[in-house]
């Protein structure tokens, strides 16, 4: 038997299910969720972080689908009410691959699982292409936090290669699985002169003034020339919305070493 009624407090998976031919044994989702628009009609049963198990059990869940460190308390206080739990912590991008060879295992959809996997690979190629019609690949930050500073995840840092850019703290990114990993100092950034700083700051508001008002700022390639950007929040999610959040990184790039938007 494979499960009916699915709760998604993972952002990016109604997406993945919708392209499995799976979303309508969804009945809840996370307030996070903003694709496919077919599963805003679903209703939200929970935030993030925090998340009412109550008001989750008033659908009536056989199956919850969590992600990353941050839902480990509701992961537990889920399957101590006895549902049954997938818990997903992703770290790099070949990990989207893997959650949805699990999902299509979950939903009975493993063919087409695997074409989806194809046309993952196939967007994903065509992004690396034009990448390397770049005549250079600049230094790039990424900033998910703002107070203290947190670099980007890993599978942040592999879009950012993709792009065309190197990750000025790709090493932190691979290393680091916790927020708390990948802290960095403004120094540090300072050091390492990036040519574009990319900001996602995790459901708040970008505010490039922050960074350029920042000491020594006038230092950095990416802020002497302009090149500070917010990118949307779609890039935190570990799922299919990445090709978009490539493109989108892609193009910020491509201004940079270019000129051309």
């Amino acid at each position: 038997m494979y499960p009916e009624r699915m709760v998604c407090l993972a952002a990016e998976i109604p997406e993945i299910l919708h392209a499995l031919g799976a979303l309508d044994r969804v009945v809840g989702i996370s307030a996070y969720t903003t694709r496919p628009a077919e599963a805003l009609r679903i209703p939200k049963v929970s935030g993030f972080q925090h998340g009412s198990v109550e008001r989750i059990l008033s659908v009536r869940p056989q199956l919850a689908i969590l992600t990353s460190d941050v839902q480990r308390d509701l992961a537990v206080r889920l399957g101590e009410a006895g549902v049954t739990v997938v818990h997903l912590h992703p770290h790099r991008l070949t990990d989207v691959f893997d959650t949805i060879r699990l999902l299509g295992g979950l939903v009975g959809a493993r063919d087409q699982a695997e074409a989806l996997c194809a046309k993952l690979q196939a967007d994903l190629d065509t992004v690396a292409a034009a990448a390397r019609q770049l005549p250079r690949c600049p230094r790039v930050y990424f900033e998910e936090w703002m107070e203290p500073l947190i670099s980007a995840t890993g599978w942040v840092s592999d879009v950012i290669e993709l792009a065309g850019g190197q990750d000025i703290f790709r090493e932190k990114a691979l290393a680091g699985r916790k927020a708390a990993d990948r802290v960095v100092t403004w120094d540090e950034v300072v050091a390492e002169k990036p040519d574009v700083i990319l900001a996602s700051w995790c459901g708040k508001p970008f505010e490039p003034e922050d960074v350029t008002s920042r000491p020594q700022a006038d230092e950095i390639p990416a802020v002497r020339h302009g090149h500070v950007y917010e990118v949307g929040g779609i890039i935190l999610q570990c799922g299919l919305g990445l090709v978009d959040a490539a493109w989108e990184v892609h193009r910020r790039i491509r201004a940079a070493v270019t000129g051309r938007a």
